[in-house]
């Protein structure tokens, strides 16, 4: 049977490797820190020209996926900081629904599913007032 042009596995692989980690040349990293194991690694040694080439296709991908959910959640904030300022302290984002524009709770809905509460939270506490 002949092998695929394009090996999925590999091609995972290949978007998992830290390419700016090199304390260790023997050894290939994931981007959460940890080693691909010594079958990964010699998976990896095979990659052909195509898998590189779709695992960098894969990758602009999800950061450009990445820099979008960054921009929601901007909007997101935002939205809501817009509104904020006119509540008493302690005010929830219920509140801050109740007083909102027609124009700017259909922007809330549409944001809503996308940016969950958590990762926002998460978004604010790593980005700040940036």
């Amino acid at each position: 049977m002949p092998q695929p042009s394009v090996r999925a596995d590999v091609v995972v692989l290949l978007t998992e490797v830290d390419y700016d980690r090199h304390d260790d040349a023997s050894r290939l990293y994931r981007c959460d820190g940890s080693p691909f194991t010594a079958a990964e690694h010699a998976l990896l040694s095979t990659a052909t020209r195509a898998e590189f080439s779709a695992a960098n296709a894969q990758m602009r991908l999800e950061n450009e996926w990445a820099h979008e959910l960054d921009a929601m959640k901007e909007a997101f904030v935002e939205l809501l900081m817009k509104y904020f300022p006119r509540l008493p302290e302690g005010s929830t984002v219920s509140d801050v629904v109740g007083i909102m524009t027609d124009e700017d709770y259909a922007e809330y809905e549409r944001l809503l599913p996308i940016v969950t509460a958590q990762d926002t939270l998460e978004y604010v506490a790593e980005h700040g007032d940036d």
